[in-house]
């Protein structure tokens, strides 16, 4: 008894030593916070004044304070192949509610209801709920619940680091009682809501209103109100861009609390508009916007891309407002004309579609076929609020006929094999066991007879294809496949659907698949990213030479079958018509792709510049895009007048020998 006695006590004098040190050392700042306070409120009321969080570069020597958001907020750059201006990620800043008054009534409360349903009882600090955080995380070992008031998390945005310290806690306490002696609540609720974060590189409730409703802050209705203020807790969780329906759950959360805390009747949380989400939705899909809204955006998706790889390896913070300079190897002229092929060519195939009928989407990729360099990408007819799938990179579909060519390759391979070599093109049956018999058909149930492997290719004949996967080295040609493809080698069935394209792969991958056979056989592995380097100009990452690349095809077999791939657009090809339309006389090579019944359209090809792969068809893989609808009719002519575009601003090479 004496012993715990003992130790109670000495843990009850620590304590205080502790509180004591806090106290005195707030104490001795107390002057500097209160200065520090004055000079946040005049930047926002006073018209002129720069705002420290995002202007000023002056450092707040105070413990656990976040000297580091006391820099100059600076946007990201994201720079070309050739350092031109892609897009930049950048917070709106000097956006400011400088008025009380000009906060709508149903904001205020809104935010109240999500946040500190006690706000305005207490003096800054709710020491029931701080107790019962403790009690809770005390259980559970770990910080479960905070217990911070409004007025704190005000303090902690103003003056501490996100280090969870008793220490920064204790000052940040400190901070809390001195705003809350200092501002009526009003003009804590104005100040709060000009820091807070909402998502898309909103910072303040004025930038988050014109941002999400077009709109200003003062203008808000009960519902956007509801809406914006259930994104503190978390934008990116709860953003209508990332979780539609967890937006519109937290949206009715918030209108639950308010009715509970009697700031709004029952009625008007429960009956909810249905119409505030369409017209939402309808105010968001604006064709080319970017996820963040930005002010420069070459590349929506291009963008929107690199904005998903570089969150893996920076805060949303430092991305927004912290000056990298990322240099990649995107070429803005054949983005541009990436992004306008698509463009026009999915319009073409909507026209006329009927409203039951759910729009024609598509991908185009494009890598230097030398190293691997991705200079093109889109992922669809527009990226906007209802359609943020980067098709190109991560949508795969059955590849189709373009798998062709890696199957002739390793019966090239082989030495039983050559392109002048004679095949005898006919329906044939194949066993499937159980009494069951499979039988490839042709495109248009055309059968040629005795036909050389070359023209076989060049008219994608399914038969001839089976036939030689039947007697080819089936892991042979999924290791084929894998290697060009950088896919697992599970993804390529070992049998003889194989050879009809049954293996899904994205347009990036079969535009890296592809480079093959324009580059000697070796294969390359695309990059996006040349240097990163931070706002004091210091690299922070930097690509270094791939060195050797990998011999996936003999080089021989590279160059017959690259020959051949010509003949795909010459008058015996599959791409011969479309072609002939486009008045494409271009040095290229490539392979049409369709799948069972016109559910998918592609067209890869190279010339000794790009390799690219274009895919088209419906989300939905279950719609077809219509009888004909092949790869030749619908993918090939994109790809032409985007190779096209390429060419009008550059001279054309030979494809090698």
């Amino acid at each position: 008894m004496k012993a715990l006695f003992l130790g109670l006590l000495a843990a009850a004098i620590a304590a205080a030593a502790f509180l004591g040190r806090g106290f005195w050392t707030y104490k001795n700042l107390e002057r500097s916070v209160v200065q520090r306070m004055d000079q946040y409120y005049l930047a926002i009321t006073s018209p002129g004044r720069e705002a420290y969080l995002l202007g000023s570069d002056e450092v707040f020597e105070v413990p656990y304070m976040a000297s580091k958001l006391s820099v100059e907020a600076l946007p990201t750059q994201i720079l070309d192949a050739q350092d031109r201006l892609l897009g930049e990620f950048s917070p709106r800043k000097g956006l400011y509610v400088s008025d009380p008054e000009d906060i709508p009534d149903s904001l205020k409360k809104a935010l109240v209801a999500t946040e500190d349903g006690n706000f305005y009882q207490h003096h800054g600090v709710n020491w029931r709920a701080l107790l019962r955080a403790a009690a809770v995380n005390l259980k559970n070992l770990r910080v479960k619940q905070g217990g911070s008031t409004l007025t704190q998390q005000l303090a902690k945005m103003m003056f501490t680091t996100r280090q969870r310290t008793f220490g920064r806690k204790l000052f940040e306490l400190f901070c809390a009682r001195k705003l809350e002696g200092k501002f009526t609540k009003d003009q804590i609720l104005l100040m709060y809501l000009n820091f807070a974060y909402f998502g898309g590189g909103c910072y303040g409730i004025e930038s988050a209103a014109r941002a999400y409703f077009g709109k200003s802050a003062k203008e808000l209705e009960l519902e956007e109100s509801a809406m914006l203020a259930g994104l503190v807790a978390s934008p990116s969780r709860y953003s209508p861009f990332e979780n539609l329906e967890l937006a519109k759950a937290r949206q009715r959360t918030v209108l639950t609390r308010m009715a509970r805390l009697g700031f709004i009747s029952s009625s008007a949380a429960r009956n909810q508009s249905p119409q505030f989400w369409r017209r939402f939705e309808a105010g968001s899909a604006v064709p080319e916007i970017s996820f963040w809204r930005m002010e420069v955006n070459e590349a929506p998706y291009a963008v929107e891309f690199l904005r998903r790889q570089l969150l893996t390896r920076f805060s949303q913070e430092r991305l927004i407002k912290g000056g990298l300079r990322v240099r990649t190897t995107f070429d803005l002229d054949i983005q541009r004309e990436a992004q306008r092929a698509l463009k026009e060519g999915l319009a073409r195939e909507n026209r006329g579609l009927s409203r039951e009928t759910p729009p024609v989407e598509g991908a185009l990729a494009a890598v230097n076929p030398e190293d691997g360099a991705v200079l093109a990408l889109v992922g669809g007819s527009a990226f906007n609020f209802q359609n943020q799938l980067i098709r190109a990179a991560d949508s795969r579909r059955p590849m189709g006929s373009t798998v062709k060519p890696f199957i002739f390759a390793v019966a090239l391979a082989s030495g039983r094999f050559r392109l002048e070599d004679e095949i005898t093109d006919a329906p044939r049956r194949y066993p499937m066991g159980g009494g069951r018999v499979w039988s490839p058909r042709n495109y248009g149930n055309k059968y040629y007879g005795e036909v050389t492997l070359r023209l076989a290719l060049q008219k994608s004949l399914n038969s001839v294809a089976v036939q030689l996967l039947r007697d080819a080295d089936k892991d042979a040609v999924a290791r084929i496949l894998s290697q060009a493809s950088g896919a697992p080698e599970a993804r390529f069935p070992r049998n003889l659907s194989l050879a009809l394209g049954a293996a899904d792969l994205s347009a990036l991958e079969t535009a890296r698949a592809y480079a093959v056979f324009v580059n000697g056989g070796r294969a390359v592995e695309p990059y996006f990213i040349r240097s990163i380097q931070d706002r004091e100009g210091r690299t922070l990452e930097e690509r270094k030479p791939a060195g050797e690349l990998p011999q996936v095809l003999d080089p021989g077999v590279s160059r017959a079958l690259l020959e051949a791939l010509r003949g795909v657009l010459g008058p015996e090809g599959t791409a011969y018509a479309a072609a002939q339309r486009a008045g494409f006389s271009l040095p290229a090579a490539g392979k049409t792709g369709t799948t069972d019944d016109y559910r998918d359209a592609w067209f890869a090809g190279v010339t000794a510049d790009v390799s690219a792969a274009v895919w088209i068809g419906h989300d939905d893989a279950r719609v077809a895009l219509g009888a004909g609808k092949s790869g030749g009719i619908v993918a090939a002519p994109i790809w032409m007048d985007f190779v096209k575009g390429i060419y009008r601003g550059r001279p054309t090479r030979p494809l090698p020998n």
